[in-house]
């Protein structure tokens, strides 16, 4: 294999890969959800983000995954 042949295999696996990623968010991006709480509820769920390192989004996606999973 050539140099210039493995330089067009190398942008041909990253433009799928990119495609493979644009498809993955699409889904996401349509299906937005919110979520009101109270003060004392918004406090416990930032301190459990902070301290686990996780986004709000995050916690509320492993919340749903596990009831559902467990429902």
């Amino acid at each position: 294999m050539t140099t210039d042949e493995a330089e067009f295999a190398g942008r041909q696996v990253l433009d799928q890969l990119q495609e493979r990623r644009q498809d993955r968010h699409k889904d996401y991006n349509r299906n937005i959800f919110t979520v009101r709480t109270d003060d004392d509820l918004a406090a416990h769920i930032r301190a459990y983000c902070k301290d686990n390192n996780l986004s709000p989004n995050q916690f509320l996606k492993t919340l749903l995954q596990n009831y559902f999973t467990n429902a």
